[in-house]
């Protein structure tokens, strides 16, 4: 007969662990980086709602994107056509790409620290511009500088430049002076009493140049309506 198993421990093994126990005694304190703290296993969600509306925002743009590129281009009359329509088709496509090669050359040459640089922005946009005027494609494969060019040799030839820039020769105080005088002039120039008094001497002066303006009702119902213009000889005569 196989004998009855007994979940009794050894004797021995029963009186160490019980030796042990006694021996084993808490500590008053612990310090905190000793303690072993139970982390928190945080789930991680699956669906997002802001992941989801984000995406379902940029779907949206996309669409619109889409439809407005779809839709016709409004050909708008001569006349009605504004001068903010005129710079926004017309000169901003070619000015801005200017801007952003003239900005990347200076900070080639280090000119926005360098006070005394040989790199001129405005001699670049204008040699830019000049090679991507749309009524000359042909410039386009000429890659020379702009000294380089007939047109500004013989202008040079007759309007020579100083030895030394202002930039070379005024201080940064001095600079940002005249840059603030500037703006603040062409701000007060914009305001409406500037502007009325302005044009009431603009058409004072042309009144005096012109005297037959009292005899030609025409041309003095369009002078109060508008600024004053340059006529030739013929329509002051009639």
């Amino acid at each position: 007969m196989a004998g009855k198993v007994s979940d009794r421990k050894p004797k021995k093994l029963a009186q160490a662990q019980e030796e042990e126990a006694i021996e084993f005694s808490l500590p008053t304190s612990l310090p905190c980086s000793e303690i072993n703290y139970p982390i928190r296993l945080q789930r991680k969600f699956k669906a997002n709602w802001q992941e989801i509306l984000d995406e379902g925002d940029r779907f949206m743009k996309d669409i619109e994107d889409t439809k407005l590129l779809s839709q016709p281009a409004i050909i708008k009359a001569p006349f009605k056509d504004t001068a903010c329509d005129f710079i926004s088709n017309e000169v901003f496509p070619y000015l801005i790409p200017a801007l952003e090669q003239s900005l990347c050359k200076a900070e080639v040459w280090n000119a926005l620290k360098t006070q005394t640089c040989f790199y001129n922005g405005i001699d670049h946009i204008a040699q830019e511009l000049w090679k991507n005027n749309p009524r000359f494609p042909s410039r386009k494969f000429h890659d020379d500088h702009i000294f380089n060019m007939p047109w500004v040799r013989e202008y040079l030839k007759e309007n020579p430049r100083p030895l030394y820039p202002k930039s070379w020769l005024w201080s940064e105080d001095y600079a940002a002076t005249v840059i603030q005088k500037t703006v603040r002039q062409y701000f007060v120039q914009r305001t409406d009493e500037v502007q009325e008094m302005r044009s009431f001497w603009k058409k004072l002066k042309y009144e005096k140049e012109h005297p037959s303006i009292d005899e030609n009702p025409f041309l003095a119902r369009y002078l109060a309506k508008h600024a004053p213009a340059p006529f030739n000889k013929q329509t002051t005569k009639q």
